[in-house]
């Protein structure tokens, strides 16, 4: 589903403050929790975004970058905001503020097929995996390592 009509807006979080809005997305979750976030914004090398829809946050993204490479640490959309297009639209325009990165690389669970689907339609390629990486209610499964090289004349289609 496309997204609708609603004022959506891309921000750099840059502070506690910014960080403080996005709380609730971190609960429960299976990624990373808040409070290593909070340590990882602290760094020199975190980038992170935020979309707003509304003036509320719906969607965030994190990234470790060193020299000329980036990892993404996490990228989620509140799930009453989900397939709306709301993930492509932040991860699309959070590539292209990127700025200097010459290529993104990310893991994600190999059941994550929506997440998958996704990064291979902007262009991630699979470039490996790492066999029972993460931690299931049923044992262990595989992550998948997706790299895109970063041309800052691309266009999103």
């Amino acid at each position: 589903m496309p997204v609708t009509d609603a004022q959506i807006s891309l921000r750099a979080l840059s502070g506690p403050a910014d960080l403080a809005h996005l709380e609730t997305f971190y609960e429960q979750s299976d990624g990373p929790s808040y409070g290593f976030l909070q340590g990882l914004q602290d760094q020199p090398h975190c980038r992170a975004w935020y979309l707003l829809k509304d003036k509320q946050p719906v969607a965030a993204i994190w990234y470790q970058c060193v020299a000329e490479r980036a990892e993404v640490i996490d990228l989620r959309v509140l799930a009453s905001e989900r397939r709306q297009g709301l993930g492509r639209q932040l991860l699309w325009a959070s590539l292209t503020a990127l700025g200097d990165v010459g290529a993104v690389e990310l893991e994600v669970r190999s059941s994550n097929v929506a997440a998958r689907t996704l990064y291979e339609s902007l262009g991630f390629s699979e470039t490996g995996s790492r066999t029972n990486y993460y931690a299931t209610a049923n044992g262990r499964e595989d992550a998948i390592l997706m790299t895109f090289a970063l041309d800052h004349g691309d266009s999103m289609t």
